[in-house]
């Protein structure tokens, strides 16, 4: 018997898919047994994110990062399963070892620690390292485990460091500089400067050089996936796209990324979803 996904599609939709959000549109296009699975990952990260950065007290945090790891070790057994689980699909979980949920969590976790790289390299592998987990999930959903998912994994990767690079003014408040010292370095930028967020020749020469770079190597990764990875990771190609519309956006107005968040406007998400599920670019 079919399993009805309206509940844990409401669920998702309110915890991280609202009417102009790019996950919205990004999903758009999929079928509703596609756009719950999809929902579904976002939402299961949003909310252990939401464990580690909003419990006050670190035993609270364990207690409830600890159930959701029993929540999905358990969730073949589970006759009234979490939403989030009935989004991602019971038997999709079910294959996969208990053990990998523990691994998963703790890389979320390690996702929320603000921290500090000393090259491209250091960023990009720690980046990597925390994607992992996410990669077998959608290979146990698309594929198999036989199934090489490395061009995938490096595509999401450096998807992942742009967004972190657009939303720099957003994780100064919180700590954190992704940036690498040694670009900071190669470029005559401090960390104090990025702290008094403050623009100069300098900045806009490192952004541009580092957006640039994400683009290209993020494009690399995408063509040289098979086309059967291309066509179910079109949600996360559409996310990328929104990230580049954006990137376009901060190159035009100077690259103030240290005080700025460019949004693009809801019919740019709608066009660039569209281009990407219909037309497939």
């Amino acid at each position: 018997m079919a399993v009805s996904l309206e509940n844990p599609l409401a669920y998702c939709r309110e915890k991280v898919s609202g009417e102009t959000a790019s996950l919205h549109y990004a999903t758009l296009f999929q079928t509703e047994e596609f756009k719950a699975f999809w929902l579904g990952c976002f939402t299961l990260n949003h909310e252990l994110r939401q464990a580690c950065l909003k419990q006050l007290e670190a035993g609270l945090t364990q207690v409830k990062l600890g159930w959701w790891q029993n929540a999905l070790a358990d969730a073949a057994s589970n006759s009234n399963p979490h939403p989030v689980i009935t989004a991602i699909s019971k038997p999709v979980i079910a294959k996969i070892p208990a053990e990998h949920w523990g691994e998963l969590i703790n890389k979320v976790a390690s996702g929320c620690e603000p921290k500090r790289y000393n090259s491209m390299a250091d960023w990009h592998k720690d980046v990597l390292l925390e994607t992992k987990p996410w990669v077998s999930l959608i290979q146990s959903r698309f594929a198999d485990a036989s199934t090489d998912c490395t061009q995938l994994q490096e595509f999401w990767a450096t998807a992942t460091r742009l967004c972190q690079l657009l939303r720099m003014a957003k994780y100064l408040d919180q700590g954190f500089q992704p940036l690498p010292v040694e670009l900071l370095a190669r470029h005559g930028v401090t960390a104090e400067q990025l702290k008094r967020r403050e623009h100069n020749e300098a900045t806009h020469a490192m952004f541009s050089e580092t957006g640039n770079h994400l683009l290209e190597n993020a494009e690399l990764a995408w063509k040289s996936m098979p086309a059967d990875q291309r066509l179910f990771a079109r949600p996360l190609r559409a996310l990328f796209r929104m990230r580049v519309a954006e990137l376009k956006v901060h190159k035009s107005a100077g690259y103030h990324l240290l005080t700025e968040q460019k949004i693009i406007t809801p019919f740019k998400k709608f066009t660039t979803a569209w281009t990407t599920q219909v037309l497939r670019w």
